[in-house]
């Protein structure tokens, strides 16, 4: 029989698991990027909770540091820079030992570890057992500005699947990685908006500079892509306006700042394009577009009052599926900031036509059971989207609009009905029958390519296993939601995932965990008050209420507030749920 050896820093150590010879140990997955997580191909997975903060500190130091190693005075500096070295060397041997054991449970006492060795002086993580996502999405970024392919750039953006390590935001060790991979995002970024315009894919270049500008407004790069995609449609007044913005983002960032001389040329090019060539059709869909950007960004009072310039514009094109299509969208965001009699209003006053295609008519019926969601009316929101979802499985052909709308995607709204009659399913009670609908779900999210869209549908999932009591298959799928949300840069739904992941780990026991996840919930989602928030600091009340039962109750106060604010019946009941528990808490506390 062969027997695997792996050299551990001197003498050769073979990888045992109690008694399955020449097995190679399982490999090990370190994620930096969205939060510090190890995971493992098989085998014991990692143990969740950490007996040593400063373990984790040094295991993500290795994975951090090209070639991942460190001499142990870098590592002693690093984590106890106060201490005296004798106090430093033992810090570092229990937190090498603590470290050892929490990314392989079952390792035997005195046994060599499969991951972490030391050799002399260094210490180090093993060679081809241990993958660290930042470099493998470093790998994926040069090889892709190498080729210069849409494909290989857009995968190789999607490997950034968060910010790195948001919980160590202020540690210097980390700041020098992080400028530099998030300097590499940008360039993937630009890189891949630049290729999508080449290909004449305007739109999709266009929202991918956008997002860009989510987190680098000055970036000069993405606002030349922007305009140059409007001067392709002809969109004159736009392109001016993306000039104008880029010049005060420059100004804002670095007074005095002024645009490239490329940007300037394309300034003129627009000023000197007719008018004429911008149609009023292009300036609705750019409308949308940015809209889009906006809802996705919290931003929705600006996405309502974009959303109703297009709506206007379509109104004065008589463009009839456009018009229903919009104000469906508007209805939504309306909904959600806690105005639903406007926002039937809107969306009655757009139906479908007789014949309307199928997209178009579930993305009404969809709006609806989004109004009756918001309202807290679950049974007649559960029978809409069942309703939508019979619109979307019934293919019959139907006259095209003598101006047709880009429909939605089919895929994204028979996830969406699907996972909304699920959600339904599981507020009124009825968690069996919430199982199919949104397992359902999962197969049209992942086609539809949306990360959004396969964030909700993960949630849906995570409390369906919650409510079942299968809290480590719940944390799989929230953690999954998490790192989605924060990819698709949705900063609400990121908080309110957060809030969810962090009761999950309390029903876990874990308390740790749980308190650092509400807390940067509430942080993510101050900014945005109202139901999101709500839900976050419910969430943080629940942790504290067994260690700080008077600081939970200010919480729970704070949230109820908030709930009512945003009109949203389950923030309401989820306050009021947490509220019953801490008046359980504190009948059963001695007196």
């Amino acid at each position: 029989m062969v027997r695997l050896t792996v050299l551990m820093g001197g003498p050769a150590h073979a990888y045992d698991t109690g008694g399955s010879h020449g097995a190679a140990p399982p490999v090990l997955h370190i994620r930096l990027l969205g939060g510090f997580r190890a995971e493992r191909e098989g085998g014991v997975p990692p143990a969740e909770r950490w007996s040593r903060p400063s373990a984790r500190t040094l295991v993500k130091l290795l994975a951090l540091t090209p070639g991942h190693q460190l001499h142990r005075e870098h590592i002693m500096a690093a984590c106890w820079p106060h201490a005296e070295l004798p106090a430093a060397l033992r810090n570092l041997r229990v937190a090498l030992h603590a470290a050892r054991h929490a990314l392989e449970p079952e390792l035997a006492p005195r046994a060599a570890s499969s991951y972490i060795v030391t050799d002399g002086v260094l210490v180090r993580l093993t060679a081809g057992t241990v993958l660290v996502d930042v470099e493998q999405a470093e790998v994926l970024a040069g090889s892709a500005l190498a080729s210069g392919g849409a494909s290989e750039l857009a995968a190789a953006l999607a490997a950034f699947t968060g910010d790195l390590l948001p919980e160590d935001e202020y540690a210097a060790w980390a700041e020098p990685r992080r400028a530099r991979l998030a300097e590499l995002r940008q360039r993937v970024a630009i890189a891949l908006a630049r290729a999508r315009l080449a290909a004449g894919e305007t739109a999709e270049a266009a929202a991918t500079a956008r997002h860009l500008l989510e987190f680098a407004p000055a970036d000069e790069r993405a606002h030349r892509v922007l305009i140059e995609g409007y001067l392709r449609r002809g969109m004159r007044r736009a392109a001016v306006r993306q000039y104008e913005e880029c010049a005060a983002a420059l100004d804002s960032s670095e007074p005095g700042a002024r645009p490239a001389p490329e940007t300037v040329r394309l300034h003129r090019a627009a000023l000197a394009q007719p008018r004429a060539a911008e149609s009023e059709a292009d300036a609705a869909r750019v409308r949308l577009d940015w809209a889009r950007a906006l809802e996705r960004s919290g931003r929705y009072d600006d996405a309502i009052r974009v959303l109703r310039e297009a709506l206007a514009s379509y109104e004065l094109q008589h463009a009839h599926d456009a018009c229903t299509l919009t104000a469906a969208r508007l209805a939504e965001v309306l909904a959600r900031v806690g105005t639903p009699r406007e926002a039937r209003a809107t969306l009655h006053a757009h139906p479908p036509g007789p014949h309307a295609p199928v997209e178009v008519r579930a993305t009404h019926q969809m709006a609806e059971a989004m109004i009756l969601f918001h309202e807290g009316n679950y049974e007649a929101g559960l029978a809409a989207a069942r309703s939508a979802e019979a619109v979307l499985r019934h293919r019959e052909v139907v006259p095209p609009d003598p101006q047709p709308a880009k429909h939605p995607d089919r895929a994204v709204l028979l996830a969406r009905a699907l996972a909304q009659q699920a959600t339904c399913h599981g507020l009124l009670g009825r968690h069996e029958q919430a199982i199919k609908p949104a397992e359902q779900a999962l197969s049209p999210a992942e086609e539809s390519g949306d990360p959004a869209l396969l964030s909700t549908v993960l949630s849906v999932l995570r409390e369906n296993a919650r409510r079942a009591g299968h809290h480590r298959r719940a944390l799989g799928y929230g953690r999954r939601a998490l790192t989605l949300a924060e990819q698709a840069g949705r900063p609400t739904a990121t908080a309110f995932e957060r809030a969810n992941l962090a009761e999950v780990h309390l029903l876990l026991g874990e308390a740790r965990d749980a308190d650092q996840l509400a807390r940067a919930a509430v942080d993510l989602a101050d900014p945005f008050g109202g139901t999101c928030l709500a839900f976050a600091l419910t969430a943080l009340a629940r942790v504290r209420t067994a260690t700080d039962p008077d600081a939970a109750r200010t919480l729970l106060d704070r949230a109820e507030r908030c709930a009512h604010e945003g009109g949203h019946r389950q923030a309401v009941d989820e306050v009021r749920a947490a509220r019953a528990e801490w008046d359980a808490a504190a009948r059963a506390r001695p007196t």
